[in-house]
């Protein structure tokens, strides 16, 4: 017999680096979900168009994993669509197919509850200097119960053309100012933030909010940020516990697109 042949080392599992420390496998597969639940949450879905126009499609609310395998974000952890979808069905919130090819919320999501969301929530311009989390919920909890405070910094417009769908419409609103998404828990709620809370008297610098069902049925042409990030609805999350004990879900600031904080306070 000739001399054994070496056999070569197994793959390395994944791995990724965050904050100067590598990633175990199990962090990279918790990374994975909590990021695709993100994608997947009641205020992504509202405030984006891309995965809503799957879910609207599909029967039983399933998105194709290849896009979700497809986000840059997902890109940079999986290895596999395997991979992928072994994370997914960890998931409390999202139910994968038994060929694993397609995901969905555990939750329906239909058309029907995305126009009640955005009757609760309203887009808040002109924010305080100090706009922290704990700072904007004084704020707006002031007037009623909060769910969800999402803050959005500027992206610079990058392309022009007709605005045909929702991410599309945001982006021409604001994405180049500081903003900031506030669903309340009822529609008088958030109705009550908009009478309550408006500057009228300030109306360049003052606090301005307005619902977002009303900005969304303005639509109209002119210039949007094109960043992937904005069409997809593809932030960087990770959680965190607040002050008060409430579990919230923070995105970072990447310096190539809108940054953004998101708090859904359980």
């Amino acid at each position: 017999m000739g001399p054994e042949q070496a056999v070569p080392p197994p793959p390395p599992p994944a791995q990724a680096h965050q904050q100067g420390r590598e990633l175990t496998t199990d962090d990279v597969l918790h990374k994975i979900t909590k990021q695709v639940e993100y994608y997947f949450s009641d205020i992504n879905l509202a405030t984006t168009e891309h995965l809503m126009r799957f879910i609207s499609k599909d029967p039983e609310g399933y998105v194709p994993m290849s896009v979700v395998a497809s986000f840059k974000k997902i890109k940079a952890l999986v290895q596999s669509s395997s991979m992928l979808a072994s994370a997914l069905r960890t998931s409390s919130k999202l139910v994968v197919s038994e060929d694993g090819n397609r995901v969905k919320r555990v939750q329906p999501f239909t058309e029907a509850d995305l126009e009640e969301l955005q009757a609760r929530i309203v887009v808040a311009e002109n924010l305080p200097d100090d706009h922290c989390y704990q700072n904007l919920m004084k704020i707006f909890s002031s007037v009623g119960s909060v769910k969800t405070i999402r803050t959005c910094y500027p992206q610079t417009p990058n392309g022009s053309g007709p605005v045909t769908n929702r991410s599309a419409k945001l982006d021409m609103l604001f994405a180049n100012k500081l903003h900031a998404f506030v669903e309340y828990e009822t529609i008088e709620d958030a109705e009550k933030a908009i009478v309550v809370l408006n500057d009228e008297r300030n109306w360049r610098s003052g606090l301005r909010v307005r619902l977002l069902n009303s900005c969304m049925a303005k639509g109209g042409k002119g210039k949007k940020g094109g960043h992937e990030t904005d069409v997809h609805g593809e932030e960087d999350v990770s959680t965190s516990d607040q002050p008060n004990d409430k579990h919230s879900e923070e995105t970072s600031q990447p310096s190539d697109a809108i940054g953004e904080h998101v708090h859904i306070i359980g």
